[in-house]
Formats: structure tokens, sequence, C-alpha cells
């Protein structure tokens, strides 16, 4: 490995044991017994959320070909011009039949007319965070829905997102996404809830303002959908469905810059209800809630079996106020416990990616049960499984952020402590258990919106295909039938190096660390059930037992079973190279994160980086600094001035400047009038920037400071300029000289041939006669 991955350790060794200690210090076996945590289930939104009905109690399976139903879609021209969301409220207010705060005024406008609809600013600089929409409060808002003649939308719940809803015609309803909280954009995750539908009703579903140029819908995947009335008279739970699915651009522009010509894509699925008085959701994918979460632990717990091996702590409380916990799944028994092996599992940094949540069930449930498998990693291995990295950001409804407005899995290279917290304790906890025993794999589990099957991400310095980085990969493929292992890619991506994959390959220096995805859709067109997502897990901690098992022969009596790595090795060997190119990649959307300059004005100075806090201390110091008038002779002084302070080496002394009582040479006759009427425009005040508060998330506002900090920038660059033409210095031990050469051929004009400064103290020593005789000026009659 290369020597300069070692530079991005962001703390002291000490550091991290003190904090590895104080959270996650494994108990002896005797103490290993787990406790129930006395956490109610309550999930902390910035706003009342109702209470979802039980979702994912039993995994029924559904029917895999659906019935794809021909309806006439009308279709809708894709114009040209410059429309945006608030253009398409003007002109639909009055069909609007949903919006989940019910006294916004969705047409507020501001004096750019840039301003995202869809958008909820958290202020976090008091102790209760309030939410802002365009400047207005939503703290003590309402949270009901508009009137409607039939047709009802809902998503007041867990993990709803559905912002607003207008009946375009009968049947027809077009749809806006809510932004994730504290971002301008990130809208590919929805949720939310239909009611009062008849039987056989079809209605057409428009979903506006998607973000990704590209996804599954068009190769046939479905929207997930939940029936309450199905669910009480057959059980049936989640399932897909929907018919007549597009997925295309949008007509509407983005509201960032309208320079760059960018647009939303757009949904478009029909779906016919079975039932009267039915509540139907509609999802991008099967939701999996941090209710579901804490409700399935506390069943673990409540298992006498099960929870002899499992231990659940807190790691840290969100910024929302929620748990982010920590679970350790290992043997009570102490044979062979210091030779265990570490293995890390992480999950849901993006919380709209719930495939992750379901993988991670799928490994506590093997890991607790008495599997002969399971109780020989138990027995071999001691498990860390973080499984809701971004609480905050699932109850929301996020997408891809956090609360901050941050992708957590951009963090990993250097959290900060208050921001990102999920992230800084658990980089800070795997740091101290690797420093108590080797870790063998960290696998962080998401989910992919754009490409078919499961896979892995990889790290790997050689674009060989024969390297032990991808022996796990390959084994995995071999034993679970949901991975497709040619899709995998082995890349230290630019885009991707504050990933958590990334940093801690590099830092912590283990050869399998990968980013599991599995797919929303499913493998040859067909979709993923439940079930699958947890075989997925399982599959994973298969084939660990088997490089377990490998690596662990000098313990056991295996001598002569064959080496697994070996065979692997040779088997990819034998691969043809590939150029791991990743052409569906999910990287993050960096145009809708807000600005650092605009996190400033959300939340307290301890989360402050240093940055942050020196563009603050510089706007403090310029509202208090008052505008000097400026005089010629002053300003050329001070210039001749710089030009003598300079130091042309680090042995020699700095020079002190020279007085303005001294008298003129042709050093300033070779300044210009034309210069110093520019030097004169450049010392006049800019205007104070006038930006309205209610489009303090507006990118205009952080371009338009860009701006005045490169005319500052230049001005202080033009001012330091030496009034010579060229200039260049030479020094000796106790000698500093200047010397100012003319471009002209002529060699008595405008040139001084040397200018002597022997030490500062004879300088100032020097008379104003004595200068002048020493120093004849040139030219001196002119």
């Amino acid at each position: 490995m290369n020597s300069n991955n070692n530079n991005n350790n962001d703390s002291s060794s000490e550091d991290d044991m003190q904090v590895y200690e104080t959270l996650t210090k494994l108990p002896p076996a005797n103490e290993l017994l787990p406790r129930k945590l006395t956490i109610d289930i309550d999930v902390k939104s910035l706003y009342p959320l109702k209470s979802l009905p039980q979702f994912c109690k039993t995994y029924v399976p559904f029917l895999e070909e659906s019935t794809h139903r021909n309806c006439a879609i009308s279709e809708t021209p894709v114009g040209d011009d410059n429309r945006t969301l608030l253009d398409y409220y003007d002109e639909n207010k009055q069909n609007l039949v949903f919006k989940r705060f019910d006294q916004l005024d969705l047409g507020k406008r501001t004096s750019n007319d840039r301003t995202y609809f869809a958008t909820l600013i958290a202020n976090f600089k008091k102790t209760q965070p309030r939410v802002f929409f365009r400047g207005e409060a939503l703290f003590d808002q309402k949270l009901t829905s508009c009137a409607s003649d039939q047709i009802q939308f809902d998503s007041n719940f867990e993990s709803g997102n559905l912002f607003c809803a207008f009946k375009k015609s009968e049947n027809v309803y077009d749809l806006i996404i809510q932004n994730d909280i504290n971002t301008r954009g990130n809208t590919q995750w929805f949720f939310f809830s239909v009611t009062g539908a008849k039987a056989g009703q079809t209605i057409q579903f428009n979903l506006l303002n998607h973000l990704k140029n590209g996804s599954l819908f068009n190769e046939g995947l479905q929207p997930a959908v939940y029936s309450i009335k199905d669910n009480q008279l057959s059980g049936t739970e989640w399932c897909r469905d929907g018919f007549n699915i597009s997925y295309f651009k949008s007509q509407f522009m983005k509201e960032y810059p309208l320079s760059l010509k960018k647009k939303y894509y757009q949904l478009r699925f029909h779906y016919t209800f079975k039932h009267n008085d039915d509540k139907v959701f509609f999802a991008h994918s099967y939701p999996y809630t941090y209710t579901n979460l804490l409700e399935y632990l506390n069943t673990q717990l409540d298992d006498q079996e099960r929870n002899q091996h499992l231990s659940r702590k807190v790691l840290c409380t969100t910024l929302g106020g929620n748990t982010c916990e920590v679970l350790t799944i290992t043997s009570n028994s102490l044979q062979r416990r210091a030779y265990r092996k570490g293995v890390v599992f992480l999950a849901r940094q993006h919380p709209g990616e719930p495939q992750g949540s379901y993988v991670m069930q799928g490994i506590i449930d093997f890991l607790t049960s008495n599997n002969p498998q399971a109780e020989y990693l138990r027995q071999n291995c001691i498990f860390k499984l973080f499984p809701m990295m971004n609480p905050d950001g699932v109850i929301n409804g996020n997408y891809r952020c956090g609360l901050e407005g941050s992708d957590l899995n951009r963090r990993w290279k250097k959290p900060n402590k208050y921001l990102h917290p999920s992230v800084y304790y658990a980089k800070k906890y795997v740091k101290g258990f690797s420093k108590e025993r080797q870790i063998i794999l960290v696998i962080d589990l998401h989910g992919h919106s754009r490409k078919q099957s499961s896979f892995v991400y990889g790290c790997a310095y050689s674009s060989q295909v024969k390297t032990i980085e991808r022996v796990f990969a390959l084994l995995m493929a071999k034993l679970n039938p949901f991975m497709d292992y040619p899709s995998c890619t082995f890349r230290i991506e630019n885009s991707k190096d504050k990933t958590a994959r990334i940093q801690l390959w590099r830092e912590l220096k283990i050869n399998w660390v990968y980013t599991y995805e599995c797919s929303f859709y499913g493998q040859q067109k067909k979709h993923y059930q439940i079930k699958d997502y947890l075989n997925c897990g399982v599959s994973i901690c298969n084939a660990l037992s088997q490089i377990v098992k490998d690596t662990s022969k000098e313990f056991t009596n295996q001598a002569n079973v064959p080496d697994i790595q070996q065979q692997i090795l040779e088997e990819l060997g034998k691969m043809p190279q590939t150029d791991d190119l990743d052409n569906g990649s999910d990287s993050s959307q960096s145009e809708a994160e807000l600005s650092d300059d605009e996190l400033v004005q959300l939340f307290q100075p301890k989360t402050y980086s240093t940055k942050q806090k020196n563009y603050l201390k510089q706007q403090e110091f310029n509202s208090k600094k008052k505008p000097l008038p400026v005089n010629p002779k002053s300003t050329l002084n001070s210039q001749k001035a710089s030009i003598l302070q300079e130091s042309p080496s680090k042995n020699s002394e700095q020079k002190p400047p020279m007085s303005s009582q001294k008298p003129k040479n042709t050093l300033y006759r070779i300044q210009a009038p034309q210069r110093l009427k520019q030097i004169e425009q450049a010392k006049q005040p800019d205007p104070p920037l006038m930006v309205d508060k209610s489009v303090q998330t507006d990118d205009w506002m952080y371009r338009q400071w860009l701006i005045q900090m490169g005319k500052m920038k230049k001005q202080q660059e033009f001012l330091s300029v030496t009034p010579t033409r060229n200039i260049y210095k030479s020094s000796s031990q106790s000698v500093t000289r200047f010397i100012v050469k003319n471009s002209s051929t002529k060699n008595d004009r405008g040139r001084i041939d040397s200018i002597s400064l022997v030490s500062s103290g004879l300088q100032n020593k020097l008379s104003k006669y004595q200068l002048s005789n020493k120093f004849p000026l040139v030219n001196s009659g002119k």
C-alpha cells in the first residue's frame, strides 16, 4: 500500500482508545447478557407524526409476474420554456387537494423568483430546532390535509415525504415530493397514502420532481404497495404493483440557476384500487422505519435463546434527539476468546435505501440462531453491527441526507462531532475495536436505484483481477444466487474518497472493506421480495464462515483441508481483465446540498469548521472597520514602504519603511496617473450585499458572496504589486540590494543602478541631506 494514505488519520491513537474505552469496552463473558433498554417506541421528528400500521410482521410472497393492464396515457408535451414548480402552482393552485403543512402559502415568492418549492430549512441554533419554509416558521403548523371531494392524500407519518398534490383531471393527480431537509433536492424516495377511492377505480399518479436522470422504473420496476384491506382479509404485506409505468424528463425546470437549463424527471404510474374505503400506501421500496428497528431489537431481546448472544448499547444521540445504537454478537464462552476476529456491519447511512436494513436483519437473525454455522462464527468472531446510522433521515422521509443536509457517507474522512455524531462515534468505535483485535471484514449495506442484482464496491490499488481484495467478493457471489460478480467494481475514485469504505480501508489497512449494494428492482427483470433481501444477509454470513475456517486451521484439526483463498485466487487468475467501470453510479448530488456558509446560519458555533469561523471573524471585522478617505500621496508612500519591507531571504532581516518626509526619487515617477486612478477606485468600499432573508437557502447568495470575495482578493493583489516593471532581489550576508531595471534601450532614463541598504539602524541615522548627496537622482531636472 501507499505510504501517503497514512496522512488521512485525523485523530490520535490516545483519543481513539479513550473514546473506545468509554463507549465500547467489551464486557466479560458473565456480563454479556443483554439488558433491554428502557427506550419507548418514540420517534422524534421535526414535526408531529402519525403512527403507521404494523408493517413487516410477516413476509408473504406475492405474485411475481403482475398483470400489466393497458390504459391510455395522456402524454404531456415537454416544453422548452423556463417554467418552475412555482409557476405550476400559480396555474393550478385552485386544484390543490393536499399540502403537508396546512397553513403554508406555497405561492410565496421572493425578489429573485427562484425559491425552491419544497425545501424545509431546520434551524438548530436553539435547543428546540425550528423548521422554516421560505422564512416562515412551521413549528406550530397544523398537519391536516386539504378538503377533497373524494381522494385524500397523506404523508404525515414516519418516513413519509409527499409535500403537496394537485388534481389535474378526473383520476389524474400531480404529486410533488418534499426535498431532503436542509437541501434543495435529493428527491427520489417517495412514501404516501391514498384513501377514498372506489373498488375498480384506476388513478394515474404523476410525481413531478425526481432528481436522477435514470431509473429502473423504465426497465420494469413497480412501486411498492400496501393495502390495509388486503392485509386484514388475506394477510398480504408489501407487494409490487402498478402498470403503465414510465420515467422521463419533466417539463419543469429545477430552481437552480436557470442558465444551467436542468430539468426535473417525472415518474408516472397507474394503479387500480381493489376495495372500497381502503387505505393504500405507495413507496419507492419496502419501507423499514426506525420504529420497525426498535420493535425488532426488542423482540430479539425478549427471545430467551437469541438474547444470550446479543448485546445492545447506545452509541450516541443524533442531531434530532434519536439514539444510534450498536450491537455486539459473539459467544459467551471464554474458549479462544482472545483469538476471535473482528467483523463490522453498517446500514442505512442513506435513509431512502431500506434494503440495507433488511439485509442487516437477515444477518442478525442468522447470527443469533442455533444454526451450527452461526455457532461456529460466534465462537471465532466478535460482530459489531450499526443497524441504522441515520435515524433522523429515516424518520423525516429523507432520501440521502441527515438533518444537517449532508450525505453521511461522504463525511468519514473528518466527521464533525456535533453535525455527524453517528459517523464520528462509529469511526472512533471501529478504530478502537481494531486496536483490540484483528478486523477481517467491514461491509456497508446500501441500495442501488439504477442497476439490477446485488454487487459490491471494493478497494484495490492494482487493476489486476487476481488480488486479495476480490477474494471475499467472489466467494460471496458463489454462495449468493442474488449477487452478480461481473457488476462488482474495485476502484479508488476521487468522488468517493470520503466514504466509509475507502477511509476505513486506508486507515485500518483492512483488505476486505466493501459497500454492498442491493437493487431496488431485482434480478433478471424479477422483483426482489423482502425474504430475498434477508437471504442476502444469510449468504454473507455463510461466505464468512468459509473464510474463518480457512484462517483458523492452526486452532482446529483441518490442516488437510484445501486453502479456500488460494482456490479463489486461482479462479480469479483465469478470469478476463475488466476495466472496473461503474456506469450506473449512485454518487451524491452535490448541487442539492447547502454550502458551508449557508450552514453557518443554521447551527451552533460549536459545529463550525475552522474555515467557517474565519469567515465569521472576517465578516465581523469588516462590519466594524470604517472606510478611510484615500490620499494618493499616502497610497504611494505605503506602496514604497511595502516594497522596502519585503524580505529577500529567510536569513536577512526585515527593514523598516522609509518615512513619508523623505525626498522623491525616480522610483515614484514610474507610477502612472492611470494606475493612481485605479488605486483610488479600488480603495472605495463596495456597496453592502442586500439579500432577502427568505432566500437564504438559495445558492444565488453563495455565488454573490464568492464574487465579492474574489473582487476583494483581486484588489489586495492589485495593491500589493510593486510600482516597477521588472524587479529582482539580490542578497548577501549583510547587504540587501534592490535592483530596478527599465526595459527601455536608453541607459540614463528612469533607471536606478542600485539602492544599497547596509542595515536598518544605519538607514534611520541617514539624514535627508546625506541621502540626497549619496543617491543623486537621475533626470532630476524633469
